[in-house]
């Protein structure tokens, strides 16, 4: 995690912040404030961490930044490495 919760529930940027399973949660950018449009939401994660299912979204497009380190992604029966930078 390369930015601290100050342990009220809010991060550095006074967003809400929690945790899913286990990674983080920390929005950066909520949808409220964009009118539904768009969030910004940061995952921190410890190391060969399981960070979600398998799963679709149908009305909502997701896009992956790797800040640092690397993250493996399975895409149907295919995977492939995504390394920060």
């Amino acid at each position: 995690m390369s930015r601290a919760d100050n342990g009220a529930g809010t991060g550095t940027y006074g967003r809400e912040s929690g945790s899913l399973g286990s990674i983080g949660v920390r929005f950066m950018i909520a949808g409220k404030d964009t009118g539904e449009h768009v969030s910004l939401v940061e995952h921190p994660m410890p190391a060969r961490a399981l960070a979600a299912p398998m799963h679709r979204h149908s009305r909502e497009d997701e896009y992956s930044f790797v800040l640092e380190g690397r993250v493996e992604r399975a895409a149907g029966r295919r995977g492939d490495l995504r390394r920060s930078g």
